[in-house]
């Protein structure tokens, strides 16, 4: 291209001040050629000047243009600037990228933490309003049956009922309807044993996983209804299930954790823990129960772990999915003590879906089995375990002084 013509391309559009920058600085790195000054001013005097008698010559571009590069260098030259103000500099300018994508990350997370909880709210009051509705239609009233108690107090252990798997295996047959059975005959079978030993106070322990929810593909595959769904109906059998062990028992806690197939992320990595849609089955419960006075639905104030009192021992419930089993005693027994000053007697965990017990230091740990029992992971992987649930005495003198691993079909 002629370089006159690159030089009015230059000046197209342009004040006179970015204009003679832009051609001073391609001039002095060679773009415009041979070009000389005086050609570079006659171009510049038609461009921004009409009246000859205001004609530059090429020694006031020149010059002016000269201007601008000592005062580009006394502003932007780091020669003027010492080593460690440079240093200082550059520093300043990494922390506050740091800081703006701390800002843009922080307000990322915040908006898909207010969406999250939007969601979660959403989903509470569809919930609990579905709740109020089924408690005009089919209220829940329970039969005081006149036994006689004793001092012991029980332990009931919910677990693993993953409501809505199903699987049909060589050991083991489940669905939704086996489900409600299972739990139909363990009630039949915890009566026997409370009204057995005069059980005055009964403590129902949600160890998580109530539903089977869909964290993973093999989840949505094995599931007969969507995760609401799950919810709604696990939440009501249970509450039916509460109220008609109340009819034989005074008073009845209930504590809940949440396991970790309903929550809110798929990626165990990427989730958080508490961010779980199982912490509204105690929403469910309360709206259900609210008029059965023997019921008292305990809030937990220690996070994702049970913690009860039973005939003056201490005893803690997690899902399990977070511990090591044989490891869980001496470490929930450091943290209570230091977080708040107390010893734990006894552990209580789910997850693996089999029963064992460990003792150390004398802490008792003790795994309970699974409503739900051999599923295709289980069966694909050898561990095999018969379905059933955990039902404990304790009494002041003994503790624990009896365990039922009830069987169930």
């Amino acid at each position: 291209m002629n370089d006159i013509l690159k030089v009015r391309q230059m000046i197209d559009g342009k004040t006179e001040y970015e204009a003679l920058w832009a051609v001073g600085q391609a001039k002095d790195s060679g773009v415009l050629g041979d070009l000389t000054w005086p050609e570079i001013a006659q171009e510049f005097n038609n461009a921004y000047r009409e009246d000859e008698t205001c004609f530059f010559d090429a020694s006031a571009y020149r010059k002016k243009y000269r201007n601008y590069i000592d005062a580009y260098e006394q502003l932007f030259s780091k020669e003027q600037f010492t080593s460690q103000q440079i240093a200082e500099y550059e520093d300043q300018k990494k922390e506050m990228f740091k800081i703006k994508k701390q800002w843009q990350d922080q307000r990322r997370e915040c908006i898909k933490l207010w969406t999250e909880e939007s969601r979660f709210d959403h989903l509470v009051e569809t919930l609990i309003e579905s709740a109020n509705r089924l408690c005009e239609i089919k209220p829940l009233t329970f039969n005081d049956y006149i036994l006689e108690y004793d001092n012991s107090e029980a332990i009931i252990c919910w677990a693993d009922w993953h409501y809505g798997m199903v699987t049909d295996n060589i050991w083991n047959q489940y669905d939704t309807e086996i489900c409600r059975q299972r739990v139909a005959e363990f009630v039949d079978k915890a009566v026997a044993r409370l009204a057995r030993h005069g059980v005055k106070r009964l403590h129902i322990m949600l160890l998580g996983d109530a539903a089977h929810g869909a964290i993973h593909n093999s989840c949505r595959v094995a599931s007969e209804e969507d995760t609401c769904d799950q919810l709604m109906q696990v939440s009501e059998i249970m509450a039916e299930a509460i109220n008609e062990l109340s009819s034989y028992v005074p008073e009845v806690n209930v504590y809940a954790t949440y396991g970790n197939h309903l929550r809110t992320v798929q990626n165990k990595n990427d989730s958080i823990h508490s961010d779980n849609m199982e912490r509204i089955i105690p929403w469910w419960l309360e709206q259900r129960l609210q008029n059965n006075s023997r019921v008292n639905i305990i809030k937990s104030d220690y996070y994702e772990f049970i913690y009860l009192n039973v005939c003056g021992y201490n005893i803690v419930g997690a899902h399990g999915d977070l511990e090591k089993f044989k490891q869980f005693g001496l470490t929930v027994n450091t943290l209570f003590n230091k977080k708040y000053g107390m010893s734990i007697d006894y552990t209580v965990s789910a997850d693996k879906h089999h029963i064992e017990e460990f003792e150390q230091l004398g802490i008792e740990s003790i795994l309970v089995r699974s409503l739900c029992g051999t599923d295709e992971y289980s069966n694909n992987n050898r561990l095999y375990s018969a379905p059933g649930q955990t039902l404990m005495i304790f009494t002041p003198e003994e503790g624990r002084d009896g365990t039922y691993n009830i069987k169930l079909h």
